[in-house]
């Protein structure tokens, strides 16, 4: 017999992999000093030669993912992935450890049920660096390699390999899926979690997101919409969300993973749960590939259908994690939008600032950091702001905000937007 309809989910577990850390401590107390990840990178760096004048970016480095990786995985799994992969592993064995389903070095060894424990993943592009080094290695006369593709190219490139080399590692056999909707990946993932765990489907799940989009032809492609700053001669300051100069994002790179349980499930095995994913809701803005309706008012229907759906009022909103990429026109209608549904103008976000624009990522990791909020009461506060756009109008988190106990009782919204018109919005209360 099927489980009883479940409202919402418990968050037992948290993994965080940035360009500032590995680990969730490790992120949060940068994040909170106001740490910047993003730099101009060297263009030695990229695989594919590019002539660009915007060489900005907050990367992950890889010799750090190198060492991690193979001090936690079996060398047949590390082997025979990508270093998106990696790096996805990393995020979920820590959030795993942390909610008491695995151990150091042993599989998972709580009393969940394997066969009910799905892996939801969210990534936009894939492993589209290792797709570009294989190229260069085989049909690039300039490195004159000239060697064969890899025999397992094909599954190490497949972003369906995120979710199968997380089962093959755990011993996880409930859905292993992987979720496609460009930035807001991470947040979809999350709400199709939510969804199996209400349906009775599966007791447990980890979801999140990953991305390593810093490669040489998505930066030229960004590049050639406009959508990123130019500014490289601000380094670490480039990425300016709701600054009245912004003027683009910086991609960044990054993964987050969530472990979500039935609260009887996790009440079971003795987890403490860190907090409660209430609800969400997924909407399309049917307008364009590249942009939002500059009225906000799709996103604003979003975060209704959100609210409506975790049984909220907007009054319960003490906190936004915006999606705020630093674009002129998606700031200023995501301000539109959240000054509709929240007249109460309650403090917002916006950590592409500080970690870049991690695409599928992104809200996953905006996801952990709200988590972190409601049990400390701190949110990350707006950096690079000198001059707040008076067209948006947001209360911006300060960066000497002490913290406010009253933030633990109510209610953090972290909103996705993405190319293609898919919005997404969760919503996180305390345990």
């Amino acid at each position: 017999m099927a489980p009883q309809r479940q409202a919402a989910a418990v968050v037992t577990g948290l993994g965080l992999a940035t360009s500032l850390g590995f680990g969730v401590s490790e992120n949060w107390a940068r994040l909170l000093a106001g740490e910047s990840a993003i730099r101009v990178q060297p263009r030695e760096r990229f695989a594919l030669p590019i002539s660009l004048p915007v060489l900005l970016g907050a990367a992950v480095a890889r010799d750090a993912i190198a060492e991690r990786i193979r001090r936690a995985v079996p060398r047949s799994v590390w082997n025979t992935s990508a270093e998106v992969c990696h790096l996805w592993l990393l995020a979920a064995l820590e959030a795993l450890e942390a909610a008491g389903l695995r151990s150091a070095d042993e599989a998972p060894n709580g009393p969940a049920d394997p066969h009910r424990t799905g892996i939801y993943v969210g990534c936009g592009a894939g492993a589209h660096g290792f797709a570009e080094q294989e190229y260069i290695n085989v049909y690039t006369a300039e490195k004159a390699i000239q060697r064969d593709v890899s025999r397992f190219a094909i599954p190490m490139y497949m972003s369906s390999s995120l979710a199968g080399q997380l089962s093959i590692l755990t011993g996880l056999r409930g859905p292993a899926l992987v979720f496609n909707t460009a930035c807001s990946s991470g947040a979809t993932a999350l709400l199709m979690a939510l969804d199996a765990i209400r349906l009775g489907r599966i007791d447990c799940a980890l979801a999140g997101g990953v991305e390593m989009p810093l490669g040489g032809t998505v930066l030229k492609g960004f590049y050639n919409l406009g959508a990123l700053s130019t500014r490289n001669d601000l380094g670490p300051l480039a990425s300016r969300p709701f600054d009245a100069e912004r003027d683009g994002f910086v991609l960044g790179e990054g993964a987050a993973c969530l472990v979500l349980e039935r609260d009887a499930t996790a009440q079971a095995r003795g987890a403490r749960p860190l907090a409660v994913l209430r609800g969400g809701a997924a909407s399309s803005e049917a307008h364009s590939l590249l942009s939002q309706r500059e009225d906000g008012a799709e996103i604003a229907r979003c975060i209704r259908l959100a609210l409506a759906e975790a049984r909220l009022k907007p009054e319960a909103v003490g906190h936004v994690y915006t999606h705020g990429t630093g674009t002129p026109v998606n700031d200023r209608c995501e301000a539109l939008a959240l000054n509709d549904v929240l007249p109460h103008r309650p403090t917002v976000s916006a950590t592409k600032a500080l970690l870049g624009h991690t695409i599928g990522a992104a809200a996953a990791i905006d996801a952990v950091l709200a988590v972190r909020t409601l049990a400390t009461g701190r949110p990350v506060p707006v950096r690079h702001v000198s001059r707040p756009d008076p067209g948006c109008g947001l209360t911006l988190a300060e960066p000497d905000g002490e913290p406010d106990a009253a933030l633990q009782e109510r209610a953090v919204l972290v909103e996705s937007f993405a190319f293609g018109g898919h919005n997404a919005a969760l919503l996180f209360t305390g345990p």
